[in-house]
């Protein structure tokens, strides 16, 4: 996991400032949000047949990238998130670590970052050779979903490493794509701390290609959730597996001063 600060006091700034992150209220009826398959009535993202396996080039083009996203965000590196110490969780073990791992061979990845103390948000497109092993992967998520309760990371400086743990609920998601699973881990602040920090990842499959996102950061009651990101990402993979070409659907007007910097600036 990426959960390494710089220093503790970071971790108190990111209570002190109660940065919104992953999504509004979560339900408590069990772990997993599994979409099946159909057709996302809240975005118009039909049920995909795209059989054959998306290139390289391809999956960069359909990634959701920093123009995707509301100014604010940043564009983030893993480099950045171990350096900074707090991140998307990475959970050791096989079903709860694959959640957030890349989900397969083929694949291409963009990280962002809000402020250094969060959100944070890891978004990927990827492929398979076709629809039935893209079929497969998904089921092998759902599974690990399942059987991942909860897990268990170390946060903190290395000279003053905590152990916390997260546990996972049910994250309400609209249907995505041919099939979708989503979930939730929760994080209650240790001792006093009333803060909560919320991990969201989800995984839709669209054919034999599919976006996996994972997004964490302090729960707070203006957060916009996971959802909007999710959305904009398996349009922008619709378009590419539609030969089309998907264009930004946002702004970020301070891109450009920003490069090189991983994180957006306070201004009096």
């Amino acid at each position: 996991m990426n959960t390494t600060p710089r220093n503790a006091a970071l971790l108190a700034t990111a209570v002190a400032l109660g940065l919104l992150a992953a999504g509004c209220g979560s339900g408590t009826v069990g772990p997993v949000a599994d979409t099946g398959p159909g057709r996302a009535a809240e975005t118009g993202s039909p049920a995909l047949g795209a059989a054959e396996r998306l290139g390289r080039d391809d999956l960069e083009l359909a990634l959701l990238d920093i123009g995707d996203l509301p100014s604010g965000w940043a564009p983030d590196t893993a480099k950045a998130a171990e350096e900074r110490g707090i991140g998307v969780p990475e959970p050791d073990g096989r079903q709860c670590g694959s959640l957030f791992d890349k989900p397969s061979d083929e694949w291409a990845e963009n990280r962002f970052a809000r402020t250094e103390v969060g959100p944070f948000v890891v978004a990927r497109a990827h492929s398979w050779q076709n629809a039935e092993a893209a079929e497969k992967a998904l089921e092998e998520f759902r599974e690990a979903a399942e059987e991942c309760e909860s897990f268990e990371v170390e946060e903190g400086p290395s000279h003053d490493r905590t152990r916390v743990g997260y546990t996972a609920e049910r994250l309400r998601m609209p249907e995505l794509g041919d099939e979708s699973v989503a979930l939730r881990f929760v994080r209650e602040g240790p001792g006093d701390e009333e803060t909560t920090v919320l991990a969201d990842v989800v995984s839709v499959r669209l054919g034999a290609a599919g976006v996996h996102l994972a997004q964490a950061g302090v729960d707070d009651e203006d957060a916009t959730g996971i959802g909007p990101l999710v959305r904009t990402a398996v349009d922008k993979l619709d378009e590419v597996v539609s030969d089309g070409t998907p264009e930004p659907t946002g702004s970020f007007p301070d891109v450009t001063r920003l490069n090189g910097d991983p994180y957006p600036r306070r201004h009096d």
